[in-house]
């Protein structure tokens, strides 16, 4: 293949190139037109979007849900969810000293300050 017949293939090729990226922007356009038309004539909300796209495989790293803490320094507020590295401040001391305590049966922590209260 000769020098020329290369120039000649490759100024084609821009050419393709520059038509296509063309063609694409213009579809594109109609393509979103398209959509929005959708979205408003079926009420589509956000959220629905959101959803579906995010329920994609690999789309994106799944949410980690947020851990309650078991545990709470009353010095600092430091808390703790019992997972990972233990904490400094609780290096020679019995975690149970730390632990919350759930609040009338449910599993929402309460912080135990250590003093006892009356009931009347």
């Amino acid at each position: 293949m000769s020098i020329d017949r290369l120039q000649e293939l490759l100024t084609r090729r821009a050419q393709l190139d520059v038509e296509i990226a063309t063609y694409r922007a213009e579809r594109r356009k109609e393509i979103v037109e398209q959509i929005n038309r959708l979205i408003r004539e079926y009420k589509i909300t956000p959220r629905e979007l959101e959803l579906f796209f995010s329920s994609d495989e690999g789309s994106r790293a799944p949410r980690r849900r947020r851990v309650e803490p078991l545990y709470w320094d009353p010095q600092t507020g430091a808390t703790w969810s019992g997972r990972g590295k233990r904490p400094r401040w609780m290096n020679g001391r019995d975690p149970e000293e730390f632990r919350l305590k759930p609040v009338d049966g449910s599993h929402e922590p309460e912080i135990d300050s250590g003093e006892k209260q009356n009931n009347q």
